[in-house]
């Protein structure tokens, strides 16, 4: 067994007589025992089972054997050191000599020091929200205080016209993160972070608390911006990044307010780009990062080590509601277009196609005789489920059965990506638009229009169809979105095989008549209102049928059981 590492013994430094007198003063008060000077016999077993004490609060632990040893005035022993101890005196503890401490190479050094400086900058830019929400409780809730307030008799036979109570309102609570992005005091945060609220303050890292207003609001792409008039009239900001250049694997810094801890900062690095199908926002193109993310990081700022900003902090992948290693961040280079138009419009403008489109799974592709990539490679894009009459598609000639490869100088890999880039086109401008027919590679000259978010979501269509949300039929009217069958869908719900036809259920708002319906993640809708689904145009046509009437009946099939709900 290696023998422990010698240190040097620990020096202590007599207190003067005054501050030796003020001890026992001390000791005395607390009835510790009498104070007494170095070899001194204690007066009782007492008063040495005192001295014992106070040497072990004072951090010096001895072997048991402190009687037994020669103070040799010189310190240089352990048992020196710790006899001086029992008379009082400060600790001076050793440190290693320059020429002995470890030497970092260059390179490490340097890399260290970088984490540090990009933290140093991004923190006065990174500011903590709380909102503040009035809720007024509900009708049977004054009720309830009434019973308890006049008694069963009253409650039950009270004067029939007597006026109920108002229900009490209390205050809703909430917390997030928000990153400056103008010295004038614009902030960009996460939607659901200011949602609803009645209040909103905001913290600088100075401690400082102004009021912020809503300057806009995106809920399909969960941004916000909000203004603080500022003393300061020159605000710190982050610079913005390039976050199509980012590389996976490449070191990240979290910046937020966790848990109401205000500007902590974390580490990770860049996990995957791209990410899609979450479920957590219509227009997906997430960042994942395993820098640590929790509750109140959202909308504050991921960095690169050039101390850029390059993504807003939004959800986690969690079991347990806290950190596991999957951080989801909205790209800043979707969040630049949409910040530009909450701040001059309020609101976001969008491109819209008007082509109804799902994602291309190969097996599908064949089946439908859809033709290969004349150049071989492998076939990539969103597939036409439908193209809604007098559209820009429709005027263009797209047709359904369609794969769209590339719009404009960009290759598109599927639906979602699809989605993301018609999105960010402004109305009014042309665009090519490249498909695959049957083989053939064929392109259109396209004029896109805006995208009335409000109109379509009051359809049910969207008109998209499907760019709503990739193959994704959103159903206000029930709070739900849904998918056609596919492959990657059955593995990640474990559907039953021997389901061939219906809708299956990705996204449940907690809110809605679904919810309310306990409607969950997985279910498959086999019929609304004893119609039969077969996909997701099914099953937006009999949302749109249902509208009209009050009650809507679905069957659904979950884990292999089938039975109805009422929605």
């Amino acid at each position: 067994m290696p023998t422990p590492k010698q240190h040097a013994p620990v020096s202590i430094r007599s207190l003067s007589a005054s501050a030796f007198a003020l001890a026992c003063f001390a000791a005395a008060l607390s009835q510790i025992g009498g104070c007494r000077p170095s070899g001194q016999a204690s007066g009782s077993p007492q008063a040495g089972k005192s001295d014992r004490d106070a040497r072990g609060e004072q951090g010096i632990q001895g072997d048991g054997n402190d009687r037994g040893r020669q103070d040799d005035g010189g310190g240089g022993t352990p048992g020196s050191a710790a006899g001086r101890a029992a008379r009082g005196g400060d600790i001076v503890f050793d440190s290693l000599p320059p020429e002995s401490k470890p030497r970092l190479p260059p390179g490490l050094r340097d890399f260290q020091q970088i984490f540090a400086d990009v933290a140093e900058k991004a923190i006065p830019a990174v500011v903590s929200i709380y909102s503040e929400r009035n809720i007024a409780l509900p009708e049977n809730a004054s009720r309830y205080d009434d019973f308890l307030d006049n008694g069963p008799f009253q409650y039950f036979f009270g004067q029939p016209n007597a006026k109920q109570p108002p229900p009490r309102p209390h205050k809703e609570t909430g917390l997030g993160s928000g990153v400056i992005i103008s010295p004038s005091g614009y902030i960009l945060t996460n939607n659901h972070v200011i949602e609803g609220a009645d209040l909103i303050k905001v913290q600088l890292y100075d401690e400082v608390e102004y009021v912020a207003t809503i300057v806009g609001t995106d809920k399909p792409s969960d941004m916000a911006v909000i203004k603080i008039k500022a003393k300061n009239p020159r605000l710190p900001t982050l610079p913005l990044g390039n976050s199509e250049k980012l590389r996976i694997g490449e070191w990240v810094l979290a910046v937020g307010n966790p848990y109401g801890l205000s500007h902590t900062v974390t580490t990770g690095i860049i996990s995957a780009k791209g990410r899609k199908n979450t479920g957590i926002n219509s227009y997906e193109n997430f960042l994942q990062t395993d820098a640590a993310i929790n509750p109140g990081n959202s909308g504050g700022a991921l960095m690169n080590l050039s101390g850029e900003l390059i993504g807003i902090n939004t959800a986690i992948f969690s079991r347990s509601g806290g950190y596991q290693g999957i951080g989801f961040a909205i790209p800043i280079d979707m969040a630049k277009k949409i910040t530009q138009d909450l701040i001059r419009d309020g609101e976001v403008t969008r491109g819209w196609l008007g082509v109804s489109i799902q994602p291309l799974d190969p097996e599908q592709a064949e089946d439908a005789k859809l033709g290969e990539h004349p150049d071989g490679k492998s076939l990539h894009g969103a597939l036409v489920g439908g193209v809604v009459p007098g559209s820009p598609a429709d005027k263009s000639g797209l047709k359904r059965g369609d794969i769209i490869t590339k719009v404009g100088d960009l290759e598109i890999k599927d639906a979602n990506d699809l989605l993301n880039r018609i999105a960010l086109l402004v109305p009014n401008e042309w665009v090519e638009v490249w498909v695959l027919r049957e083989g053939i590679t064929l392109n259109f000259k396209v004029r896109i229009a805006k995208r009335d978010e409000k109109r379509l979501a009051g359809t049910g269509k969207g008109g998209e169809g499907g760019e709503d949300a990739a193959n994704m039929g959103a159903s206000p009217i029930v709070g739900v979105r849904v998918e056609g069958l596919s492959k990657g869908l059955r593995e990640r719900f474990g559907l039953d095989k021997a389901l061939t036809r219906g809708v299956v259920v990705t996204a449940v708002e907690a809110e809605g008549r679904g919810a309310a319906a306990r409607i969950r993640e997985g279910d498959v809708i086999l019929e609304v209102n004893r119609v039969a689904i077969k996909d997701v145009e099914d099953f937006r046509a009999a949302m749109d049928q249902a509208s009209k009437g009050n009650k809507i009946l679905v069957l659904v099939n979950r884990k292999g059981n089938s039975f109805f709900l009422t929605l």
